[in-house]
């Protein structure tokens, strides 16, 4: 962790009948797949408000992007929402950050939840706004059950400040083994390449790197890689947990053996196949918190070392 930066601000943990909002900084969902994780949000004890513009289809411009940031502003701002959850991905939201408030974040620390294209806020909440967020599904990604795996660990992550079970070790495989200790960072890997040379860019200084990817070719993920070497931020990490990478392997036979030989003189534990990304289940893991990475031969987990989230006051 990098020593000249204080620890993030902790976001209140949320409690069932408390509201969750919803907003659509990237694209709008599809209407019927909304409604499917409205519902499951529901059923599991929470109230929603829905922004008025949920649903609006997104143009580009900067009049647009303005309306969007505001909209997203006006849901932090609102004292009876308690966490939010973005609607979906897609892209835009990083056409936001220009028109976003630091302060207003700063000074109403609240979970956002998201993936995807959501990582370009998660990185400008970290860096901008001294706040800790949580790399997870969508709503239009939850379904109403109790035993799915993606719904269940958000309602974990978003109501526990430190869960005790160590995350991903029923799916994930050790690739090489070790442990770290660090601050958990990353996201979809195009948006935190993005990050490089702005004002919000990534810290990887003593962190645990997670990133995930979906529909791009082989060498897309090369040419990322070798930006993060050249730019000099990859030999900082402590370790490495990369995601579902949903990719297209037809340049490479031996995908796998391409991407440790790119990592492998860093000399960290790395962790292959983590669920979390743009396949189910998609887990969710909470970014600027300390964690433990334990890579063994052929498994592998993260694990909590400090509190997410504010606990909830309970009377003595």
């Amino acid at each position: 962790m990098n020593p000249t930066r204080p620890p993030l601000l902790k976001p209140p943990a949320i409690v069932k009948g408390d509201t969750i909002g919803v907003v659509s900084p990237s694209y709008a969902p599809k209407v019927g797949w909304l409604q499917r994780g409205v519902r499951a949000l529901e059923r599991a004890g929470f109230q929603v408000l829905l922004d008025p513009e949920v649903t609006t289809a997104t143009r580009f411009t900067r009049a647009e992007d303005k309306r969007r940031a505001e909209s997203l502003m006006t849901m932090w701002a609102n004292p009876n929402v308690k966490a939010i959850i973005a609607s979906t991905g897609g892209y835009g939201a990083v056409r936001l950050l220009p028109h976003l408030d630091p302060d207003l974040f700063r000074n109403n620390p609240k979970s956002l939840v998201g993936y995807s294209d959501i990582t370009a806020l998660h990185l400008w909440l970290m860096r901008r706004a001294n706040l800790r967020c949580f790399h997870g599904p969508t709503v239009d990604d939850l379904t109403p059950s109790s035993r799915d795996p993606t719904m269940s660990s958000l309602l974990t992550a978003l109501t526990t400040p430190c869960p005790p079970k160590p995350i991903g070790r029923e799916l994930s495989r050790g690739v090489v083994p070790g442990r770290a200790v660090g601050r958990l960072v990353g996201g979809n890997f195009s948006l935190v390449q993005q990050t490089i040379g702005t004002s919000y860019q990534i810290d990887m200084e003593g962190a645990i790197l997670f990133i995930e990817e979906t529909r791009d070719p082989m060498s897309v993920v090369d040419e990322r890689l070798v930006h993060l070497r050249a730019a000099g931020l990859l030999d900082r990490v402590v370790g490495i947990v990369f995601g579902q990478l949903s990719l297209d392997r037809s340049e490479e036979d031996e995908f796998e053996d391409f991407l440790l030989d790119l990592i492998s003189d860093l000399q960290v534990p790395v962790l292959m196949d983590f669920p979390a990304g743009h396949e189910n289940p998609n887990l969710t893991i909470p970014f600027g918190t300390e964690m433990e990475l334990v890579v063994e031969e052929q498994k592998g987990w993260i694990s909590y070392r400090e509190d997410a989230l504010i606990p909830v006051a309970t009377d003595n």
